[in-house]
């Protein structure tokens, strides 16, 4: 009779050992699931306030950069890109209120951005010098030798009229060779990347990426 008994209490006792073991597991999950909460929130934190330091680091590149050309200028943020010509072409939240004239050299800290293509009163379109509308005088720094730089698709521009026997090559610098009223002199435009000849023509061409990346903008500077 007391085995039949027993049977019973030590599957009672049994589910009560189980109960007891199952509860702290249960408070542990609710712990463990507060604490991923606040460690999400504190990443969120971290991830807002490096967006900011970035951007502080950002403007103070710009502010030195200011004042350390020759030329007055206005600083504008990013604000929009077309998105059927995304790597041609972008809107910024200054306008002529602030100072922003038509056909005017936009700058970044890198060098030369483009020009603005329309001014509103506060907020102007730029036209990248990626654009294959855009066309800019420049010359090989190393050489003085000169031609035109036009933009193609695909982020890259093409300095085309470069005379036959200019030892242009891969690597040299090009700068704006200041023709004109838009782009002041001896602004950085990029570098040398190939050089090439296209058949039928009496000249050399070369590649230049922009020593900017148009897609990664945010700042830019516009000269008056």
């Amino acid at each position: 009779m007391s085995d039949t008994v027993n049977v019973p209490l030590k599957v009672l006792h049994g589910l009560s050992s189980g109960l007891k073991s199952v509860i702290p597991f249960a408070s542990l999950r609710e712990q463990n699931a507060r604490l991923k909460n606040e460690i999400d929130l504190l990443k969120r934190k971290l991830d807002e306030a490096k967006l900011v330091q970035d951007e502080n680091e950002r403007l103070k590149e710009i502010l030195g950069f200011r004042k350390a050309i020759p030329f007055a200028t206005t600083p504008a943020e990013v604000i929009g890109r077309d998105p059927s010509n995304w790597s041609n072409s972008l809107i910024i939240n200054k306008g002529i209120t602030q100072g922003v004239q038509p056909n005017r050299a936009v700058l970044s800290t890198k060098g030369l951005v483009g020009r603005v293509l329309e001014a509103g009163r506060y907020s102007s379109r730029i036209l990248l010098i990626t654009d294959p509308n855009s066309k800019v005088g420049v010359v090989i720094q190393r050489n003085r030798q000169g031609g035109m730089l036009v933009g193609r698709p695909g982020g890259l521009c093409k300095m085309i009229y470069i005379a036959l026997d200019s030892d242009v090559t891969k690597g040299d610098r090009v700068i704006t060779a200041g023709l004109g009223s838009a782009f002041p002199k001896g602004i950085l435009v990029g570098q040398v990347i190939a050089v090439g000849k296209e058949p039928g023509r009496l000249y050399k061409y070369a590649l230049v990426r922009t020593s900017q990346d148009m897609t990664k903008l945010e700042e830019v500077l516009c000269i008056k």
